[in-house]
């Protein structure tokens, strides 16, 4: 499968979708090693949670800032088209 990557927050509480952001494929293997990928996953595959720790570091590759505090958030793979 080939996928793209987009990092994604969903709100506590209503666990609704607020944040969606394309993760370039030049911040992919930082955000990879952020989100703790295991080398098994070679395309990184499945969905992968960030802790709260992990959040604003993840954020920061992008450019990014949020209350980690308020956001479930994820490393997920898209189908590309």
């Amino acid at each position: 499968m080939n996928a793209i990557h987009h990092f994604t927050g969903y709100e506590n509480g209503t666990e609704r979708l607020e944040i969606e952001y394309d993760i370039p494929p030049c911040q992919f293997p930082a955000l990879r090693r952020i989100a703790i990928v295991p080398p098994s996953d070679v395309d990184a595959i499945e969905f992968y949670r960030l802790t709260p720790e992990a959040i604003p570091a993840a954020a920061a590759k992008l450019s990014k800032s949020l209350d980690a505090d308020a956001y479930d958030c994820y490393l997920e793979p898209f189908a590309e088209d």
